[in-house]
């Protein structure tokens, strides 16, 4: 996930903290999945860390190969299928429930895509100078597109403005992080995860505000 396993490490537990205070400052049920975003960032994070130190016989092979498969299944099947469903329950506008519904089924097709060919054996990972290039081998095109749009898309449709810019944002960073990774230049995923964490927080933190000072609509709807 990032250029060695000391900075992944070091995000996970960085991310792990966040982790706690979206938590903390959670609203309800409907908003729980999108605070425990960050915690899932946090366990690719150190998934990436024990992978790394498999590939430098540190640790047993075992657990290693346990925490690339993990990594696997957050990164292809999991997220697919989760972004798309946080924007989806807090969304108060019914008009834009319908299209992240639609996002939700691109989602689950894409996941279950890759769920189906992880599960035979085609995920893999290999280790480069300045990353670990963790790929899925074998599912069309077509399903990497609905990935990218499950993933990246489904906060651009949100009724809320910030998340609409950071989701504007993010399609930006992750566009310049896969052309970094094309020339072999050093991963910053996790840096990028850790950004995310952090910007998730503040908008629980902005939203639990909002909700017991002037009771707003997101407050009164979820």
């Amino acid at each position: 996930m990032c250029l060695s396993p000391e900075l992944d490490l070091a995000a996970g537990v960085v991310i792990s903290a966040v982790a706690v205070d979206a938590i903390r400052h959670n609203l309800n049920n409907k908003s729980m999945p999108l605070a425990l975003l960050p915690g899932v960032f946090a366990i690719h994070s150190f998934a990436s860390a024990l992978v790394w130190f498999s590939f430098q016989n540190q640790i047993p092979t075992w657990i290693g190969n346990f925490a690339t498969n993990l990594y696997i299944f957050i990164a292809f099947i999991l997220l697919p299928i989760y972004v798309p469903i946080t924007a989806l329950l807090i969304e108060p506008n019914k008009f834009r429930k319908q299209i992240l519904t639609l996002f939700t089924i691109f989602g689950l097709i894409s996941g279950s895509t890759y769920a189906y060919y992880v599960l035979n054996g085609f995920g893999k990972v290999t280790e480069c100078t300045y990353f670990l290039d963790f790929h899925v081998v074998g599912p069309p095109t077509i399903i990497s597109a609905l990935y990218g749009i499950a993933t990246c898309g489904a906060l651009l449709f949100s009724s809320f403005k910030k998340l609409v810019f950071w989701a504007g944002l993010n399609c930006v960073a992750i566009l310049i992080l896969n052309i970094r990774l094309a020339h072999a230049l050093p991963s910053l995923w996790c840096l990028w995860a850790a950004l995310t964490s952090f910007y998730v927080s503040w908008f629980l933190r902005d939203l639990k505000k909002r909700g017991m000072n002037d009771k707003s609509l997101y407050f009164k709807t979820i």
